[in-house]
């Protein structure tokens, strides 16, 4: 693109998605994918899956946010405006995540059942629900892309995240019983994902011409494949096909149900941030004449 195009032209967002804007997506998602293992875990009381989503955000969203900061000595400076910066907000809240999760996990481990361990699992949980919801809000207050500005991405990402806990939770195993409530959940899920998917994409056509550009680009674009192959395939109807298999034909507990459905929503999530990023367009100064 030449440097006067961006007035007449509709022009991608490049900073979260392409070269080093890569560990963005990378970092954005698994905020998603700690925090949904975390608040499934903590229904279930499954001090391993609280573990390994501590350690998601800890290790791999931390991480990755620190290996694309130019500069990460000054992050801190991040801190000092939550009032108005939804980035700002989630620094925090992973920072708050990760301390009062480890004192949670000790709590669980070494003094399980106190009012201790009951008061930190509640401030955890806000902290995850709260990891998981940021990501949305973060894109949809950028007005530039209009893709973007909609409610319905933090309902998206709660979605993605809480169905990645649920194939978790299978894997790590639990009693038979459970397992079929938690199926039937995640069929219902999925169906209710499915919906809401059609329906962003459906109003994202009708708000602005730039938002109705990117829709056209995830369905019948370059993208298409992410879509139709990542998302609703492999992270929906491969997932819901299992599900329903599993629970009518009674083979529910077996280890390569959660195995194969938690690959499947990891992919699916993986493919749906990276769309929606790919595919987020400014609208031009100058709209060109058709």
């Amino acid at each position: 693109m030449k440097p006067y195009e961006w007035m007449v032209k509709y022009t991608p967002q490049t900073d979260w998605i392409e070269r080093k804007g890569m560990l963005i997506w990378l970092s954005l998602y698994a905020g998603i994918l700690g925090g949904g293992f975390y608040l499934v875990s903590l229904y279930f009381n499954s001090l391993v899956g609280m573990f390994i989503s501590w350690l998601i955000i800890l290790v791999i969203k931390s991480g990755l946010h620190l290996a694309h900061a130019e500069r990460p000595l000054k992050l801190w400076r991040m801190f000092l405006r939550p009032q108005t910066s939804w980035i700002s907000r989630g620094l925090i809240l992973t920072v708050l995540f990760i301390g009062f999760g480890a004192i949670q996990l000790a709590l669980s481990y070494w003094a399980s059942g106190t009012a201790g361990e009951l008061v930190f699992k509640v401030i955890t949980g806000i902290m995850a629900f709260g990891i998981i919801t940021y990501a949305g809000f973060t894109m949809s207050y950028v007005n530039g892309i209009p893709f973007w500005n909609t409610a319905l991405l933090p309902v998206l990402y709660i979605l993605w995240g809480v169905l990645s806990g649920l194939a978790l939770i299978i894997t790590i195993g639990t009693s038979e019983g459970v397992i079929r409530q938690i199926i039937a959940v995640n069929m219902g899920l999925l169906i209710a994902g499915i919906v809401l998917i059609a329906l962003f994409l459906w109003t994202a056509t009708y708000t602005e011409t730039t938002a109705k550009e990117s829709v056209k680009e995830l369905l019948r674009g370059s993208l298409s494949l992410v879509l139709w192959l990542g998302v609703f395939l492999l992270g929906m109807v491969i997932p819901l096909i299992i599900s329903i298999l599993g629970y009518f034909n009674g083979d529910i507990v077996a280890s390569w149900v959660g195995i194969l459905m938690l690959i499947c929503e990891i992919v699916g999530g993986l493919s749906f941030t990276y769309g929606v990023l790919k595919v987020g367009l400014y609208s031009p100064l100058i709209p060109a004449r058709t």
